[in-house]
């Protein structure tokens, strides 16, 4: 089977955020990285379909592609082109609990549908060669249910059509009028997935939720095959400088400032396609997370930026802010 030839890392990746890992956020991140597998923020078969499927699409391997979406047609299409354009992987979103996968009957409601489930994964895995990986939750109520997680696993998994499942440690309590509180309110539960793990031996199972440190996070490898983090990424991106190090057994150094010079670079181009630069810049304003007057940093870019043309002296001016010796820390973090 071409899915047990997986290639690509998947011990730490990063988890797809709406509005936060697009293309431009992969860019910086592969700066910082070059092992850490990244993925797409959830975009619909729709949005595939209708709004980047004749675009000239850029990617950052390793990268996968999450699609969310119930119709398998839609799903073939997607998938064609996400293998056309060099993705790694392919995962289906079962755990977004917002308004629109109700209205649009995917993301975590597909978890109470496992056989439509499996004939999505079945006809991609016959359609494509790149590997297929769902993103789930515990459950759907608010009491947790280890039958029906495994029951769900049980069905999906079958044929070995899909073999990677990323599990959010937490129910989604559908009562919860907020994506945000079911990113927090549902009580975490690492032992479901250890649990998981033991059932399924033969699976590749991801640990996805309230994860933070690095170091930490590794130890949960002693149990699963992967850990996916997301936020505290997003908050504090320097964390992904020491992911090849610490997972990967591949030590650098980085310099952060050539970092953002290259980054002005490639937001400098974008701008000559119409995007905003501020689109790109949000993206690396926590690169000086818990540094002395990063604040005042982020507020002189986000100041500057709207009527600022020459970007890389934006950038020399900016760093004025913080005095010399952490200036000179960050040519060799």
């Amino acid at each position: 089977m071409h899915f047990q030839k997986i290639k690509y890392p998947y011990k730490f990746s990063v988890a797809p955020m709406v509005k936060y890992t697009d293309l431009h956020c992969h860019f910086f991140y592969r700066q910082l990285t070059k092992k850490t597998l990244l993925y797409t923020e959830m975009l619909t078969t729709n949005q595939i379909i209708y709004k980047f499927k004749n675009k000239n699409i850029q990617i950052y391997p390793p990268t996968a592609l999450q699609l969310a979406g119930n119709n398998i047609y839609d799903f073939l299409i997607c998938s064609q082109w996400a293998e056309k354009i060099g993705f790694q992987e392919i995962n289906i979103n079962l755990g977004c609990p917002s308004k629109n996968a109700k209205k649009g009957n995917f993301g975590i409601f597909l978890m109470k549908k496992p056989k439509l489930v499996f004939e999505i994964i079945k006809n991609i895995y016959h359609t494509v060669s790149i590997p297929i990986s769902i993103k789930i939750r515990l459950g759907i109520t608010k009491k947790e249910n280890f039958e029906f997680l495994k029951n769900f696993i049980e069905i999906v998994s079958q044929k070995k059509y899909c073999i990677r499942f990323i599990i959010h440690a937490r129910n989604a309590d559908l009562t919860l009028l907020s994506t945000r509180k079911n990113r927090t309110i549902p009580p975490l539960n690492y032992l479901y997935v250890y649990k998981i793990k033991k059932y399924f031996p033969h699976l590749i199972i991801v640990l996805n939720g309230g994860l933070k440190n690095l170091r930490e996070s590794k130890l949960h490898l002693k149990k699963l095959n992967g850990i996916m983090i997301g936020r505290e990424i997003y908050k504090n991106p320097l964390l992904l400088t020491q992911v090849d190090h610490i997972f990967f057994q591949n030590k650098k150094n980085y310099n952060i400032l050539k970092i953002l010079n290259k980054m002005m670079e490639y937001t400098e181009q974008q701008r000559k396609y119409g995007i905003a630069p501020i689109n790109i810049i949000k993206h690396f304003l926590n690169i000086f997370n818990g540094i002395y007057n990063s604040k005042n940093w982020k507020k002189y870019i986000c100041e500057k930026i709207k009527y600022t043309k020459n970007l890389k002296k934006l950038l020399h001016h900016s760093l004025k802010i913080f005095p010399s010796h952490i200036i000179n820390s960050l040519q060799k973090y």
